[in-house]
């Protein structure tokens, strides 16, 4: 039988594994991590799972993986909470300049959360090890359908909110320019630069067939095999 062809990339550095709930992602990602570190055991592998239903310690069957593969179940929503709690003075500095809200309205403001966030952020966690090369490789095993076409359209609807956040800063910036042109960047026109930037090299990685590869898993029934073509139509566009 003819072997999956990204077993063998060397320069694949992100393979992520999505479709319909209960078709086999976990399963096949945890199969194709196993056997990739055992194919190459001098490279570094992270099988990771960002479906809210984990079920990787299921798969593994309670066996500990190879030395050069390293599991972990990636909560979502405490990488938006940690998030927060790590950006909130500028959040709260960005919302104070640019509204007439008081303390009480901004924190409300702050709590909310796009559709989606969540997973954004924790993508973003991996996209930086991505970056930084933490691992050779990444597996990643998807939440199912909709949530996974939330992550690959959340850039889009990301660059929406730090706009957002960006014509809310407008008006300080402005207001520096004309009275104090020569201060310095502060702190927010600092994390929205990052953040942006971080969005920027997400969905650059998302788009790179060197880089990245996403393999679609379904059921051999109508419904699965609908939704999954489904899936990749959307990818595809």
């Amino acid at each position: 039988m003819e072997t999956p062809p990204f077993w063998d990339d060397r320069n694949l550095q992100l393979l992520l594994f999505g479709g319909k709930g209960g078709g086999g992602k976990t399963t096949c990602a945890t199969a194709a991590a196993l056997t990739m570190a055992g194919r190459f055991p001098e490279a570094s592998f992270l099988l990771v799972s960002i479906d809210p239903a984990h079920s990787l310690a299921d798969c593994l069957g309670g066996d500990l993986p190879p030395d050069n593969l390293t599991t972990l179940e990636l909560d979502a929503q405490e990488c938006l909470q940690t998030f927060k709690a790590k950006h909130h003075r500028e959040l709260r500095e960005i919302a104070s300049r640019g509204t007439f809200l008081d303390a009480q309205d901004i924190s409300q403001f702050l709590e909310l959360s796009l559709p989606g966030l969540d997973e954004l952020m924790a993508f973003l966690e991996i996209s930086q090890w991505v970056k930084r090369r933490d691992y050779d490789c990444i597996v990643v095993d998807t939440a199912p359908t909709g949530h996974c076409l939330n992550l690959f359209t959340m850039p889009q609807l990301m660059n929406q909110w730090l706009s957002a956040l960006d014509a809310l800063a407008a008006k300080h910036r402005y207001m520096k320019a004309r009275f104090n042109p020569s201060a310095p960047e502060d702190e927010t026109d600092n994390f929205l630069e990052e953040l942006g930037g971080l969005v920027e090299e997400m969905e650059a990685l998302l788009r790179d067939p060197v880089r990245c590869h996403f393999v679609p898993v379904t059921l051999a029934e109508a419904l699965s095999i609908s939704e999954t073509c489904a899936l990749v139509h959307e990818l595809g566009n």
